[in-house]
C-alpha cells in the first residue's frame, strides 16, 4: 500500500475530499495540518491517520499563515511526524504556508497543489513573500493547479511545468431533486462571506427587483458566513429586503446539495475567484446559475450551460435573474446542458483518477 503524506488544512472542505478518496483508492494516509481546534472528521476513514496541530491560545487571533511560516516548533514537529511515517510521497494543499514547511522538511518525491489566494495574493505581500513562493515552488517535483487561470498565475513564479487537476465534483450527490418545490421563488448563492465573492451586490440586484415590483413573493437564500456577515444585514435592512432573506449559517459540503436543490436560481457572485467550485456544484444540481463573467468562472462554463453577468454591476445583474425567471423553459434546458458538462469535464472520479495518475508516475508504479 503506497503510503501518502499531506500537509494541508484539516478543516477545509477541499482536503477532506481528497484525503477521502484518494484512502478508497488504497493510499495510506497521514494528514498533518495547523489550526485552532482538533477534529474527528477523518476518524471514520480507513487508512487514515489526522495530526492537527494546535495553535496555543494567545496566537488564536494572529493570521494563520504568519503562525505558520514562524513557529519553528510546529516546523520540527511536523518534520518529525513525517520522518517518521516514511511516505512515499509528500504532497502540500497550498503553495506559500504549507508548501514552505513541505519545501523545508526535504522529502522526495514532493508535490504542491496551488489552490488560489497562495499565488493572487501571497507573493504581493512584499518581496519576502515572493521569494517564499519562488522558493516553495522550486521545491516541488510536481506542481498541480485547480485551473488555466490558476496555472497561468503561477507562471509568473516557476518555470516548471503544472498539472491541471480541478477540484472534483460528485455528480451522485449534487445532482437533480425529485421533489416538487412549492416554496416562493427562491435565489441563492454558497459563498464565505467575504467582500471579494460580492454577495452585496445580489443584495442589491434583489432588491431592485423587489422595488420594481418585479418580485413579490420570493426568498434569498445566502449560504455561509463570514466576517461580512453584519454589513449584509445592515445593507439588507436599508433596502428593505431583510425579511425576505434566510441565512442557514455554515453548512458542511456534504449537506450543501439540498440548499442548491431548494433554489430555482443559483447566483455566484464573485469579483475574484480562481475557479468556479460553487458554479459546478449549482449546474450539477442541474438549477439554473447566474456567475460573474470573471476568468475563473469562464473556464468551468460557457454561454450555452451558464448566465454571465457584468462582475460588481448590480443592475446587469437583475436584467440577468429577470431573464431567467421570465424564460423559465429555455433557461432549465441550460441547466441541463449544465450538468451534463460537469459529468463530462469535472466529475469527481475523473479527477481523482488524474491525481493518482500523477502519483503512479512519481513513484513508477
Amino acid at each position: 500500500m503506497p503510503k501518502l503524506a499531506i500537509l494541508a488544512d484539516p478543516h477545509s472542505t477541499h482536503t477532506y475530499k481528497w484525503v477521502h478518496n484518494l484512502s478508497k483508492k488504497g493510499y495510506e494516509i497521514l494528514l498533518i495540518g495547523i489550526g485552532d481546534k482538533t477534529t474527528q472528521l477523518y476518524d471514520e476513514l480507513e487508512n487514515v491517520q489526522c495530526k492537527c496541530i494546535l495553535v496555543r491560545k494567545n496566537q488564536q487571533n494572529r493570521k494563520l499563515d504568519f503562525i505558520k511560516l514562524t513557529n519553528l516548533f510546529h516546523f520540527f514537529k511536523i518534520k518529525k511526524e513525517i520522518r517518521a511515517f516514511s511516505p512515499d510521497i509528500l504532497h502540500s494543499f497550498y503553495a506559500s504556508s504549507y508548501g514552505l514547511i513541505g519545501a523545508l522538511c526535504n522529502v522526495r518525491p514532493y508535490v504542491i497543489s496551488i489552490w488560489g489566494s497562495d499565488v493572487f495574493e501571497f507573493p504581493n505581500k512584499s518581496f519576502l513573500h515572493k521569494k517564499i513562493l519562488q522558493y516553495s515552488l522550486g521545491k516541488a517535483d510536481r506542481l498541480c493547479a485547480t485551473g488555466e487561470v490558476l496555472k497561468k498565475e503561477s507562471q509568473k513564479y516557476t518555470s516548471k511545468d503544472i498539472d491541471t487537476i480541478p477540484f472534483g465534483i460528485d455528480t451522485d450527490y449534487f445532482k437533480p431533486s425529485t421533489e416538487k418545490n412549492n416554496q416562493p421563488i427562491t435565489i441563492g448563492t454558497v459563498k464565505h462571506f467575504k467582500t471579494i465573492y460580492g454577495i452585496e451586490t445580489l443584495i442589491q440586484a434583489i432588491a431592485q427587483l423587489k422595488n420594481e415590483k418585479f418580485l413579490s413573493s420570493f426568498k434569498l437564500l445566502l449560504v455561509g458566513d463570514g466576517p461580512e456577515k453584519e454589513n449584509y444585514l445592515s445593507l439588507a435592512n436599508s433596502l428593505g429586503i431583510l425579511d425576505e432573506i434566510e441565512f442557514p449559517g455554515f453548512i458542511m459540503n456534504n449537506q450543501l446539495a439540498s440548499y442548491y436543490q431548494q433554489m430555482d436560481v443559483v447566483v455566484i457572485p464573485s469579483l475574484r475567484e480562481s475557479f468556479g467550485i460553487s458554479v459546478l456544484e449549482g449546474m450539477s444540481c442541474a438549477k439554473p446559475v447566474i456567475a460573474s463573467d470573471i476568468n475563473g468562472f469562464n473556464e468551468v462554463g460557457t454561454s450555452e450551460t451558464i448566465t454571465y453577468f457584468e462582475a460588481g454591476n448590480s443592475a446587469d445583474l437583475a436584467i440577468k435573474i429577470k431573464s431567467c425567471i421570465e424564460n423559465k423553459v429555455s433557461y432549465n434546458e441550460k441547466a441541463k446542458k449544465a450538468r451534463e458538462r460537469v459529468i463530462e469535464l469535472f466529475s469527481e472520479q475523473a479527477c481523482v483518477e488524474k491525481k493518482v495518475n500523477l502519483y503512479q508516475q512519481l513513484i513508477g508504479k
